[in-house]
């Protein structure tokens, strides 16, 4: 069985590997990338520009982090009746901030979403208002304390979500210290696939082209924007499981989570509201169940933890979920 649902041969996984893994900021990063991969620069672009357009390929860029932004984020788990379940989703995702939003299989919490705000007391103010409407009291607000990872890379040679860490510091200044126009933010969330991309969003950061790899590298280090990749879409790249594995870990234990490679968005949280036994999580993502289970286990046998949870994903109820995230940048 083919690891692709799109059938993609070996040469097209090898560019979607370079385009997700190391992308060059340079004049013609195409044209380096086809060095590498033995190419020409038409082929990387004329199949990238396919890819693309195929909806494989989501995007070629950088997001803002939302702490640059003065933003407070939360994961909720909510109980919610199966009856309830869609009008409920339909409330939830009312909220602009609301970036994730799935049905996971759980016995607790069944309904799990991400979401941001100006401060913690209006995350919990936003979230209690909008289920109240539902009468719905069993759901627990997990905020944030420290973000490890938080970008997520398919690997399609072997099946499995992998990234290195890229560990954001605890304290991220406001973008507007950096002095640099929203305009520069904006264009580098989404690359146009051409030769020289990058001239324009040199032009607005005033520099060179040359210099620019530079401040990008600046920025995501003091965790202004995040790793600058080739966002790609999960399902058409053969990745239909995803899960949430949660467990009690020391900030130790949970940084070294964050260090293993097949984890994403390694988080440590605490309890603001509700009850909840868990305080670090991470996603983890395959092309099977068996995947991640091998994977999972591994992961926590290295991580010496034997009491953890593995919630999957049953259905996404945010299907607009990457456009919401060049809104909210998670």
């Amino acid at each position: 069985m083919d690891l692709l649902v799109v059938s993609i041969d070996d040469r097209t996984k090898e560019l979607l590997m370079e385009l997700q893994y190391n992308f060059p900021i340079t004049k013609r990063p195409f044209n380096e990338i086809a060095k590498r991969l033995g190419t020409t620069e038409d082929w990387v672009i004329n199949k990238t520009r396919e890819l693309s357009k195929l909806g494989i390929i989501r995007r070629i860029g950088a997001l803002v982090n939302y702490r640059s932004r003065g933003l407070v984020s939360a994961l909720v788990g909510v109980k919610v009746p199966s009856e309830m379940i869609d009008d409920v989703v339909r409330a939830i995702n009312a909220d602009p901030q609301v970036s994730h939003n799935f049905l996971r299989d759980h016995p607790t919490y069944n309904i799990w979403f991400v979401t941001k705000a100006r401060s913690k007391d209006e995350l919990i103010n936003k979230v209690a208002g909008t289920l109240s409407k539902f009468n719905i009291q069993s759901y627990t607000v997990l905020t944030a304390i420290k973000t490890y990872k938080i970008d997520v890379k398919f690997d399609v040679v072997r099946g499995i979500s992998r990234a290195k860490v890229m560990r954001l510091p605890d304290n991220i200044p406001p973008i507007e210290s950096t002095g640099l126009p929203m305009e520069f933010f904006k264009k580098l969330r989404s690359i146009s696939i051409e030769e020289e991309p990058f001239n324009e969003i040199a032009r607005l950061a005033g520099v060179n082209v040359d210099e620019l790899n530079d401040l990008i590298s600046k920025l995501m280090r003091v965790g202004v924007i995040r790793d600058f990749y080739a966002t790609l879409d999960a399902d058409k790249v053969g990745f239909k499981e995803n899960a949430m594995v949660v467990f009690d870990a020391t900030l130790e234990t949970c940084e070294r989570a964050a260090l293993i490679e097949e984890t994403t968005h390694v988080v440590l949280r605490e309890v603001t509201v509700g009850s909840w036994p868990y305080n670090c999580y991470f996603m983890i993502h395959g092309i099977s169940k068996n995947v991640i289970e091998n994977a999972v286990n591994n992961i926590m046998s290295r991580l010496n933890i034997n009491n953890y949870e593995i919630l999957y994903s049953i259905r996404n109820l945010l299907p607009e979920m990457s456009k919401r995230l060049e809104l909210t940048s998670t």
